[in-house]
């Protein structure tokens, strides 16, 4: 449930709600393993409070923590346009309005937010969404989309990995890809790269990939240790028979 308190757009967040409610000597349990003991007049009154401070992740936190008048708390995310917040309750609150969260996502135009909800909130608009994706040309989010997303036209998002020239994308593409004309340009593209990383894992894990051709990437790179991680992994090398004298 909080395994996002870490990123950088929540952490701050969540540790002024911790602040927040040992200042009003309110309970609160990070790992909801047990039950919490509070009064109703206690939670009337942080909830008011939080109203009238049009905070979003504190709106937030108290659904989590506290699911009391939910609705209210998510008419505060959405007054405030707050489409971080908004993300997470569509995400982790049950019975929220996604048609109404997904429009102010949208109307956000905030790209990284628009394609979480798409592969991690069920319920969206997936026709509405992809379009955004595509415009955007954001090989990160082509990616997402791609291993998230069911039945999907692959052929759309292909042209955004190969241009970004990026060997993380080029890789996972390479993966869900039988087209041996593909998998000879990704090849070609990893290569010039020059991510000894992406080329050893290329060898290991492709089917068709070009061992020697590979191989001589590493060996041209003259970087002993990258050589000898490919003869240790790269079993159809010949650099792996050669092992023992690396």
């Amino acid at each position: 449930m909080y395994t996002y308190v870490l990123e950088s757009d929540f952490s701050y967040d969540f540790l002024r709600w911790i602040r927040k409610c040992e200042e009003k000597n309110i309970p609160y349990n990070f790992y909801k393993k047990k039950k919490l003991k509070y009064s109703q007049q206690q939670i009337e009154e942080f909830q008011n409070e939080i109203i009238k401070d049009k905070d979003s992740a504190f709106a937030y936190f108290f659904t989590m923590e506290f699911p009391y008048k939910i609705y209210l708390m998510q008419q505060l995310i959405l007054d405030n346009k707050d489409f971080k917040y908004a993300f997470l309750f569509a995400q982790n609150v049950p019975g929220c309005n996604i048609k109404k969260i997904q429009k102010l996502i949208i109307d956000s135009k905030k790209i990284k937010y628009i394609c979480k909800l798409a592969c991690f909130v069920k319920g969206v608009d997936l026709k509405k969404i992809e379009p955004l994706i595509l415009k955007s040309k954001k090989a990160q989010y082509a990616h997402m989309w791609m291993k998230y997303i069911k039945n999907y036209n692959m052929n759309k998002f292909k042209k955004i990995i190969l241009d970004s020239k990026k060997p993380r994308y080029l890789f996972a593409l390479a993966k869900q890809t039988s087209d041996p004309k593909e998998i000879y340009l990704i090849e070609d593209l990893i290569i010039k790269c020059k991510s000894c990383f992406y080329i050893r894992l290329f060898a290991e894990k492709i089917k068709l990939a070009n061992i020697d051709k590979l191989e001589q990437a590493i060996l041209a790179t003259n970087d002993f240790s990258e050589i000898k991680k490919f003869a240790q992994y790269v079993k159809k090398s010949r650099l792996h028979n050669c092992l023992y004298l690396i």
